[in-house]
């Protein structure tokens, strides 16, 4: 019996049974949100492929060290911190941008809230904290940071 089913039925049966069932799955789980793509009320938002550069592709030894060579790496744990950390970060910016602190006091206040979180020293994060900060000082038009110190604040803690 085996012996008079071809490869091309099988494939064409089991291509089908699963269409059946993804559809079923669908209808069954889905039906409110394909209703809104179909009517249009709702778009599909399609993630970028990710492109990576030649600068971005090569992994310092540091990282490996460390055990921190990306975001795939990073536990939901660290997310949590540091968007604790980016709460923080900004009401410390917008209290010495309304106290109009001196630079001295304004990277202190960093500091003390970038004490709180030892581990961002390590994180695949640092970058993106080392730019909110700065666009966040942009923002309130504090002078106080320039890149290389943001980065010595978050390396040192000094």
């Amino acid at each position: 019996m085996l012996k008079n089913i071809s490869w091309t039925n099988y494939i064409t049966t089991i291509v089908i049974g699963l269409a059946i069932y993804y559809l079923f799955i669908g209808i069954r789980y889905y039906s409110d949100e394909i209703k809104d793509i179909l009517s249009g009320r709702k778009k599909i938002k399609l993630k970028p492929a990710l492109h990576q550069d030649k600068s971005q592709a090569s992994i310092d030894e540091t990282s490996i060290e460390r055990g921190t060579l990306g975001f795939e790496n990073t536990s939901d744990e660290e997310f949590d911190e540091t968007e604790h950390l980016i709460e923080q970060l900004k009401a410390a910016i917008e209290y010495g941008a309304s106290r109009k602190l001196i630079p001295e006091e304004f990277k202190m206040s960093l500091v003390m809230v970038l004490k709180q979180y030892p581990a961002i020293k390590y994180s695949p994060l640092r970058p993106s904290i080392n730019e909110l900060i700065l666009s966040e000082c942009d923002k309130f038009q504090i002078t106080a940071l320039n890149e290389r110190e943001v980065d010595l604040l978050l390396r040192e803690g000094k």
